[in-house]
């Protein structure tokens, strides 16, 4: 699969959505405002820090500083993730040093959890949290689905990555309604929040392919019938929101670990569930246990029996 090119309308779909005339004459001015904006949004860190990650020629000193000038909340999430069940256990253990967090995770996932994780401080409300928690789940869902259809492990974190910015351009949008007193209409947050995610990530020095799946305007295939990373995103987004329509979080079945780790030590169910417990977000999952098989359980039963006889 293959990163999307630049959108570019085909001669029967209009480049951009007609504005109502309450807001046409200000949109511009708006727009522009929020994305000066982010050049004074306040993470709790200066996101400066983070081009040490990028210096090939940087002392692993300089790294392991980057665990106190992030603070508290960003490095204990990060180190959580690092340890979690989804990315695997480190040869040498847990990981307790911040440059094995980095080589372990990858430059592009550090960086991009550690912004994401900064802004969800931010999310002091119930609406503004749940923006996240479906972010979340859109990650996870679309790295699962990009595994499915065999995307390359490159194209598997750049779909998971996407996914944790596809909607901030709502939370953005919601602190500059807050700080400068307008009211956006939902028409104006729906038809430009995704600009306003493009212009976060420009903004932030994240990965331009992220840019390019959250700003985009239809379901889009690439070479004959293959599916572009934006609609792999599209798809998990699809599942995600109306998991969260229904029931306010992701519930997902699934099989899960038996105690002894006999049949199943991980499957998608607790691998999820230990993502979202690992960032902060463990109220806006559930999963149902599927029952095991007659055939699950006879081979169960059977190995429970060997173990116990030694």
């Amino acid at each position: 699969m293959q990163n999307d090119p630049p959108d570019e309308p085909a001669a029967d779909v209009p480049a951009s959505v007609e504005l109502t005339e309450e807001s046409a004459p200000d949109d511009g001015q708006i727009l522009e405002e929020i994305r000066q904006g982010l050049d004074d949004l306040h993470l709790g860190f200066d996101v400066k820090v983070l081009n040490v990650l990028d210096d090939e020629r940087a002392r692993p000193a300089e790294i392991e500083a980057l665990k106190e000038k992030l603070g508290e909340t960003v490095s204990v999430r990060l180190f959580s993730v690092a340890n979690s069940n989804y990315y695997g256990k480190s040869r040498s253990g847990k990981i307790t040093k911040f440059i094995d967090v980095v080589t372990h995770l990858g430059v592009d996932t550090t960086r991009s959890l550690a912004i994401f994780i900064a802004l969800m401080a931010l999310a002091d409300t119930e609406d503004l949290r749940r923006v996240f928690a479906r972010n979340f789940a859109t990650s996870k869902l679309a790295e699962l689905l990009a595994l499915e259809f065999g995307l390359k492990p490159e194209e598997r974190s750049t779909v998971g990555l996407a996914g944790l910015f596809l909607e901030i351009g709502k939370v953005i949008m919601a602190l500059y309604e807050r700080q400068s007193g307008r009211v956006l209409g939902p028409e104006f947050v729906a038809h430009h929040y995704p600009w306003v995610g493009g212009r976060l990530i420009e903004a932030f020095g994240l990965p331009p392919a992220l840019g390019e799946i959250i700003d985009h305007s239809y379901f889009r295939f690439v070479k004959k019938d293959e599916l572009s990373l934006a609609a792999v995103v599209d798809l998990a987004h699809a599942v995600v929101d109306i998991s969260f329509s229904r029931h306010g979080k992701l519930i997902i079945e699934s099989p899960m670990p038996d105690p002894e780790g006999i049949l199943y030590a991980r499957t998608a169910g607790s691998t999820i569930a230990g993502q979202f417990q690992s960032i902060g977000l463990s109220a806006y999952v559930h999963v149902v246990p599927s029952e095991y098989t007659e055939q699950e359980r006879h081979l169960y039963e059977h190995r429970k029996k060997e173990l116990d006889s030694h």
